[in-house]
């Protein structure tokens, strides 16, 4: 039977607000003072599509809370959900404005949809989410969060009025849209069976959320975006800059973080037994909620290339390791060599290093540019047809982005932070998607960047064969 689609709302969408970066022991003043914009600009935001009259759905799609660079004092007497739920409140109690706004955003009855991202995976919690709509929801039922640990919503007609909900993958309708964070085709920042990433239910982190917990975290001098920009020599060149003893410092902090991703790898990065079966389970619910088949969900999955923290290989490239060793195998082997061919130390040391830079140089050359927001827009016109929708939306790369791609239109909301967000309106009389929004909030108004209409239908397509082959 076909769905009956809600054409109460339109469709509100913003990503990666990162709320609580700033919440930690050492950070620099303009991390500060962004938060505090950002406390004041976001309501003002709301306030001004709820001056439309227009009903909305505000889909927050991904990295609302960054639970990543959010460190507390004693909270080393804490673990798993215990943890996550402190932090949640201490991060909402940064930011009141913002919780107030969503208040009035929710009592105007408009509803609000949380999307998992990689920063904020602890919306899995349920005391997280019970946590949320407890502060958010006036007369709310905190109970009514626990739907989400057997199905979520997944359907845009479980989207109600006035209320708080939570999504654990994807949202979608048929034949109009599918919304997700992301940064599952990001393997650095991806871990596996999404719908359950727990190891004695507690969440597995992925390379990067170590990166971050155990370097990025104890330098306020980084950019807080680096890890997405830097290679190897800008790393080298940042430290080198500040001194030896600045050296010495990030050489200890980065082999501790290089043992903590082996030890990672060692467990194979991956779930419990326990973690893989309530996955499964969880996402034959999501199948029968959506009315797709589990082939097409597998298919899906599939597009996403190993998490980093599941191979020997992601864990080398992350972490510049397979650079440095082929440097010191390449300089050893050749140096070897030449000492036994001349004797000559001289040579040796002048032939061991040139063939350790050229080994190194051949391994990074081979290296595949990181490109984020460039992989999320190819790989969302092969979601579309699979799953015969127009329209695929994600945030994560904070690349603000509207395109059409092989007769699908992907849209990134980009990172709010610079006022990227994403609008989708319905045809008044048809109610179906009609049309999409690449905006920017700035000086108390909205600017359209691009505007496209979504097609009315989309052609379907088979799995590809290297989707087969991976999943």
């Amino acid at each position: 039977m076909a769905r009956q689609i809600n054409s109460f709302f339109n469709l509100l969408l913003i990503s990666d607000l990162h709320l609580g970066s700033h919440l930690k022991p050492r950070l620099r003043g303009e991390t500060v003072h962004l938060a505090a914009r950002v406390d004041q600009q976001l309501p003002r935001f709301l306030d001004h599509y709820l001056q439309t009259g227009e009903r909305w759905q505000l889909i927050i799609n991904g990295d609302f809370i960054d639970f990543w660079n959010i460190v507390l004092d004693g909270e080393q007497r804490l673990e798993g959900e215990a943890l996550a739920v402190r932090r949640l409140n201490t991060a909402l109690d940064a930011y009141p404005g913002i919780e107030d706004g969503l208040q009035r955003f929710l009592q105007a009855g408009n509803g609000i949809v949380f999307v998992t991202g990689n920063h904020d995976a602890e919306l899995l919690y349920p005391g997280v989410r019970r946590a949320i709509v407890e502060r958010l929801q006036t007369g709310g039922d905190p109970a009514a969060s626990g739907a989400f640990a057997t199905t979520g919503a997944t359907h845009m007609t479980q989207l109600a009025a006035g209320k708080v909900q939570f999504v654990p993958w994807f949202l979608r309708e048929d034949g109009g849209v599918w919304i997700e964070h992301g940064h599952n085709f990001d393997p650095p920042c991806a871990t596996t069976d999404v719908l359950s990433p727990t190891r004695g239910d507690r969440l597995v982190m992925s390379l990067a959320e170590v990166a971050t917990r155990s370097f990025t975290n104890l330098m306020p001098e980084i950019d807080y975006d680096a890890p997405d920009r830097y290679t190897t020599l800008d790393y080298i060149r940042w430290a080198g800059a500040r001194g030896l003893r600045f050296v010495l410092l990030v050489v200890t902090l980065y082999l501790r973080m290089v043992g903590r991703m082996l030890k990672l790898w060692a467990r194979s990065g991956r779930v419990d037994r326990v973690g893989r079966e309530r996955h499964n389970e969880r996402l034959s619910r999501v199948a029968q909620n959506t009315g797709l088949q589990m082939s097409t969900l597998t298919a899906i999955a599939g597009m996403a290339p190993p998490p980093s923290s599941a191979t020997v290989g992601g864990v080398l490239s992350v972490t510049a390791l397979d650079g440095i060793l082929s440097f010191l195998a390449g300089a050893g082997i050749c140096a070897a060599l030449t000492w036994w061919a001349s004797g000559r130390f001289g040579l040796t040391l002048a032939v061991g290093l040139v063939a350790g830079l050229v080994a190194a140089r051949g391994v990074l050359h081979r290296r595949r540019r990181r490109a984020v927001h460039e992989d999320m827009a190819e790989v969302a016109a092969s979601v579309g047809r699979v799953a015969e929708t127009p329209l695929v939306l994600m945030g994560h790369s904070h690349h603000g982005e509207l395109c059409l791609r092989d007769g699908v239109i992907y849209g990134n909301s980009g990172c709010w932070l610079d006022g990227s967000h994403l609008v989708v309106r319905r045809d008044p009389v048809t109610r179906r998607l009609a049309s999409v929004e690449l905006c920017n909030w700035r000086n108390h108004g909205v600017v359209v960047r691009k505007q496209l209409d979504v097609p009315e239908k989309i052609e379907a397509s088979p799995i590809p064969a290297m989707v087969t082959e991976s999943g």
